[in-house]
């Protein structure tokens, strides 16, 4: 189909500047925006949304439909109360190079608080409309979840081990807070936590 002739710009919100150490689309992407309407630009180019993959390029994401973590923000969140406001004081707010080891340390942890805090608290129409989400993405949801969780803590050739060994079953009753978590969009490969039942997990 035509479309009609129009300027825009290249960018991936990751260059943005934001609390966490890296971009996202909280309250710069929108002032972004703006200054693009302003300009009288209408094509925003953002590149590959996904999930990281290996050597966290953007290009070896690890799912087609999934979203990357990293893109949400710490201040929408804390404007909704999911997190505490004040433990976005002492994050970087600035724009440099992102360091991905210590953005996923620093802002994973939040991102999995403000879930936890989402499933327990959250209004009944939002949480309503996360169970709608979830039922009307499982055929791809609940996979990419389950292997996103247990990528965490098992390399490749041990997830193949573990599926001779139990149940794909079984392994979502042993994850599923991880899974509940992850469904709601902060799932990260880094800081998935496991139940303390198994034998691998994170201790806290």
């Amino acid at each position: 189909m035509p479309f009609p002739r129009a300027a825009g710009i290249l960018l991936h919100p990751t260059s943005l500047p934001s609390r966490g150490g890296v971009g996202d689309f909280g309250p710069e992407a929108y002032r972004f925006v703006d200054f693009l309407a302003s300009a009288r630009q209408g094509v925003w180019q953002v590149l590959p949304l996904g999930p990281l993959g290996y050597g966290n390029s953007p290009y070896s994401s690890t799912s087609a439909f999934a979203g990357n973590p990293l893109l949400i923000s710490l201040e929408r969140l804390a404007e909704r109360r999911w997190i505490d406001p004040s433990k976005l004081t002492g994050l970087d707010a600035g724009s440099r190079p992102v360091e991905y080891d210590q953005v996923f340390m620093q802002k994973m942890p939040l991102l999995f608080e403000a879930a936890r805090n989402f499933l327990r608290s959250g209004a009944v129409d939002a949480l309503w409309r996360f169970e709608r989400f979830r039922a009307g993405n499982s055929w791809w949801l609940d996979d990419f979840v389950l292997f996103d969780a247990l990528r965490a803590h098992f390399d490749t050739p041990q997830l193949v081990g573990l599926t001779h060994i139990v149940t794909l079953g079984n392994l979502r009753a042993r994850f599923n807070i991880a899974l509940d978590i992850g469904s709601s969009g902060v799932s990260g490969n880094r800081v998935c936590a496991l139940p303390e039942t198994h034998p691998g997990a994170a201790r806290t």
